[in-house]
């Protein structure tokens, strides 16, 4: 086996999704450099490596599919609107800035070097990230910092990995740790992967952050439901309700004794409605599109509340940086994925975990992430539209069968 399919066949979802920069993001804080030049040099590595892997596709990377095609046309309004906000709008000072372009059209090259493969979703694949980001969540246990101010019982995974990506690193785990727990048993695996979920959970509960408590949740729900049907997942879902509802003192000691906050947070959005501004913001941001709703306002909130971020939800962020012409296709796009993931899961197609960490994604970016920056949305979402049920395997061959019957898009 050759390097280029040793590196597919293990690394290359790694290198791109949190893994592997949790673990070389701790270099800066250990050996006292600039988080920068670690962050540049990953960049590069990606980018670079997601040329190696288009340039030696198999197949004609011309070639697309019609849900292919829907991606190229969204992603390239959305670029096209990010340039003209960046060098031809009259911006204020301090908002916007070509880095933001530059880290997008990079996130689009790493997405099309996702087209689907059975490499990326082989056992050695998933083994590989499940460890590397269980040694960097253990890493980042010990290691973490206090968040700054005003943030309080908020922990950092390091200087680089901010508490709201340490929670969702945490969910992933959690998430993947299921997953491996229901389709991929080894020895000890009923002892090995609980604890792996429990690392994940700790992980939320250190950085504090409250979005990775629902994204977990619903994550598990629609996993439940596709996997299941509706009336076992419903069984399901209610038996993990029950658990947790017998877990909660427990969760909540645990929660004291690492110094997080994550319950007092929880509590006070339960109790008083708190949600951190979001709700003003959303408003805001929708205001904005409804003063220009065909094609887009701005990328970024350029006035209000808010202002100079992001909208904290993809797609109120799509309609305001797009307007209709842009946000419809957008919205099409998502709906689609989102019914193939649900198929994927559903026939147990060996991609399942990957799929699961997309919709963790999608539910993450209803309250937070931007779109500009969220490589991990646009790869996942090339990759499950590039797959092709006819030529796919689940995880027990004779689930095959099943694949002749599925929604073709």
């Amino acid at each position: 086996m050759n390097i280029y399919r040793v590196y597919k066949n293990k690394f290359h979802f790694s290198l791109n999704f949190y893994s592997i920069f949790l673990l070389v993001t701790f270099i800066p804080d250990i050996i006292g450099i600039s988080p920068g030049l670690i962050t540049n040099v990953l960049w590069a590595a990606k980018s670079a490596t997601a040329v190696w892997i288009i340039v030696l596709y198999h197949k004609k990377i011309f070639i697309l599919s019609r849900v292919e095609q829907l991606f190229i046309f969204v992603s390239s309004v959305y670029f096209i609107n990010l340039f003209i906000d960046i060098f031809w709008q009259n911006y204020p000072i301090n908002m916007g800035s070509s880095r933001d372009l530059i880290s997008f059209v990079l996130s689009i090259l790493i997405a099309l070097s996702f087209r689907y493969d059975k490499a990326f979703v082989s056992r050695n694949s998933y083994f590989f990230f499940l460890i590397s980001l269980s040694v960097g969540l253990f890493i980042a246990f010990f290691l973490s910092k206090s968040s700054p101010p005003p943030l309080v019982g908020r922990f950092d995974a390091n200087s680089t990995v901010n508490s709201i990506n340490y929670g969702q690193m945490g969910c992933s785990l959690s998430i993947i740790s299921l997953y491996g727990l229901l389709n991929y048993p080894f020895k000890f695996s009923k002892i090995i992967y609980p604890a792996l979920f429990l690392l994940g959970v700790i992980s939320i509960m250190k950085a504090g952050s409250r979005s990775p408590v629902v994204v977990l949740s619903l994550v598990i729900i629609f996993y439940f439901f596709a996997k299941s049907g509706f009336v076992k997942g419903f069984i399901l879902v209610s038996s993990s309700a029950i658990v947790l509802f017998f877990s909660i003192d427990f969760l909540i000691e645990l929660s004291e004794a690492i110094g997080s906050g994550i319950v007092t947070r929880l509590l006070s959005a339960v109790e008083t409605g708190e949600t951190s501004g979001r709700d003003l913001i959303y408003a805001n941001a929708i205001k904005h599109f409804m003063d220009s709703p065909f094609f887009g306002n701005y990328y970024l909130i350029p006035s209000g509340v808010g202002d100079g971020g992001y909208p904290h939800n993809f797609f109120i962020e799509a309609f305001m940086t797009t307007g209709v012409f842009g946000g419809i296709p957008f919205v099409v796009m998502v709906i689609i994925a989102l019914i193939k993931s649900f198929t994927i899961l559903k026939i147990r197609h060996k991609s399942g975990w990957i799929i699961l960490l997309f919709v963790q994604i999608m539910v993450f970016g209803m309250f937070s992430s931007s779109l500009y920056s969220s490589q991990d949305f646009w790869a996942l979402s090339f990759f499950i539209l590039s797959i092709n049920f006819s030529r796919s395997d689940s995880i027990n061959s004779r689930q095959n069968l099943i694949s002749k019957n599925v929604i073709k898009f």
